[in-house]
């Protein structure tokens, strides 16, 4: 897994969802040419309400969400926001 990145793709006065998406890039070089690679994945989605904050992974299981916050440092500062 690459570095995990975080976007909010939804918000209103009742809800919240921040995309969880790892990045990865990669490239090559040869005395002629250099080649690139990059790839974006989808990893969780963040779900704020009024009910509570959770994370979902992508087969809509629960994630630790304190976990989340230690990997992706940004993301600590959107939910305290």
């Amino acid at each position: 897994m690459g570095k995990l990145r975080t976007s909010e793709f939804f918000n209103n006065s009742n809800l919240t969802l921040i995309a969880v998406e790892s990045v990865d890039l990669r490239y090559h070089k040869t005395n002629t040419s250099c080649v690139l690679h990059g790839s974006i994945d989808p990893v969780a989605v963040i779900v704020r309400s009024a009910v509570g904050t959770y994370a979902l992974d992508m087969e809509a299981k629960p994630v630790n969400l304190d976990q989340l916050k230690e990997d992706i440092p940004e993301l600590y500062a959107m939910l305290h926001e």
